[in-house]
């Protein structure tokens, strides 16, 4: 018997656009498709194209119902963990800061890459929430 995939069929182009682009902001793309086929989370630099903001587990999860019932089609990717969630942005997250929030941006040597999981798939505790439907910036992917 065949699993049915958690991404619907209208959306899997947009999916594997996004992945995509993620994959090509790496040094070796093949790895990370590669990586993403094992079931694994593959690292993806941060900084070159989109930064990230993480938000504490209820405030994360707060603001992503807000934004997915607000504007559902304009939101970008968001990951979860047990305890934050992680809203990717383009680069201009001034909006976004506050006392609980921390920017991800590529600057800290601890934290120059996001652990990404393959959609659809829980990979080391960490799950899309809402996967890359699209580049999370205006440039052409």
């Amino acid at each position: 018997m065949r699993s049915k995939s958690v991404v619907p069929a209208r959306l899997l182009g947009q999916v594997i656009s996004g992945m995509r682009w993620f994959s090509r902001r790496t040094a070796d793309p093949a790895a990370t498709w590669a990586t993403w086929a094992r079931g694994e989370a593959a690292p993806i630099p941060v900084g070159t194209g989109f930064v990230v903001v993480r938000l504490p587990g209820d405030l994360g999860a707060d603001v992503f119902t807000d934004l997915s019932s607000a504007v559902a089609e304009l939101l970008g990717p968001v990951l979860a963990n047990h305890s934050t969630v992680e809203v990717f942005l383009p680069i201009a997250p001034a909006l976004w800061l506050g006392p609980d929030a921390e920017l991800i941006d590529g600057r800290n040597a601890s934290e120059r890459t996001i652990k990404c999981p393959p959609v659809g798939r829980e990979a080391e505790r960490r799950r899309w929430l809402s996967p890359p439907r699209r580049c999370p910036t205006p440039i052409r992917c």
